[in-house]
């Protein structure tokens, strides 16, 4: 779950409301005029469905601890091993390929997290040993997949560091839309064309909108999703917070992604 605050309310975003809108970018995706995804099928699934495993999770949502709506990144070592395990096999069960670039892009995210977070000890050691898990799942599915009339040249190395990296960016705009307004950042190395990477400036085009330079989508986009504004709090328990809930219609939300 995301939580968005805004001035007067916060935004309660499912998580697979957010990656519909990483799949919308990854649909438009042309880099820098004409960039071809390769396998484009399994990557726009990837996109649209990296975050499965959050559904049973979010029917019963918690508040963090200063009582208001909880957000995917408070939640602890436990909940998220088994967030990621479950999007991982949902993804797998439909395609292997977007399966193994979902789990590539799940590693990469615990692999910042022991590079740049001050864990436990004890929290270190059980990351690493799921990331010692998960990639050799990983190398496992990259050999068996080798023999694949479809998916040979897609596992070479260069691929798939390509392919991660593109789901990677594709994520993260649609986190930096729904998590609040956007701010002025660069985004580096970034898949332009199969064999150029380079910058991407983003910036607010509003409170809703993000403009990006240089643009790299086939045409301005305009993606309406469905989420709950709660208004009150801070919530005394988990269990007012979710009744509370119960009473709060979806809303329609609308984003915009354009040019500068």
């Amino acid at each position: 779950m995301i939580r968005r605050e805004e001035s007067d309310s916060i935004w309660i975003i499912h998580q697979m409301a957010h990656t519909y809108i990483s799949g919308r970018i990854a649909e438009h995706w042309i880099g820098d005029g004409a960039m071809v995804c390769t396998p484009r099928e399994e990557m726009l699934l990837a996109a649209y469905t990296h975050d499965a495993g959050w559904a049973a999770s979010e029917q019963a949502p918690r508040i963090n601890a200063q009582g208001f709506p909880r957000t995917f990144t408070e939640m602890d070592l436990d909940e998220h091993f088994v967030i990621w395990q479950d999007s991982i096999d949902s993804v797998y069960m439909q395609n292997r390929y977007a399966g193994l670039i979902t789990s590539m892009h799940c590693t990469a995210l615990y692999e910042q997290r022991l590079r740049y977070l001050s864990d436990a000890p004890s929290d270190r050691e059980r990351v690493q040993d799921f990331l010692d898990s998960q990639r050799a799942w990983e190398q496992a599915l990259i050999t068996s997949l080798r023999e694949h009339p479809r998916y040979a040249l897609a596992v070479e190395s260069a691929c798939l560091n390509n392919n991660l990296r593109l789901l990677q960016v594709w994520d993260y705009l649609s986190l930096l839309l729904c998590m609040s307004t956007v701010h002025e950042q660069v985004l580096e190395d970034v898949p332009l064309s199969e064999h150029r990477r380079d910058v991407l400036y983003v910036s607010a085009g509003g409170p809703r909108s993000m403009v990006l330079d240089p643009f790299p989508l086939s045409q301005p986009l305009t993606i309406w999703i469905d989420a709950r504004q709660v208004i009150g709090g801070p919530f005394e328990s988990d269990e007012e917070f979710q009744k509370a809930l119960v009473d709060v219609p979806y809303k329609p939300l609308v984003f915009e992604v354009g040019p500068a």
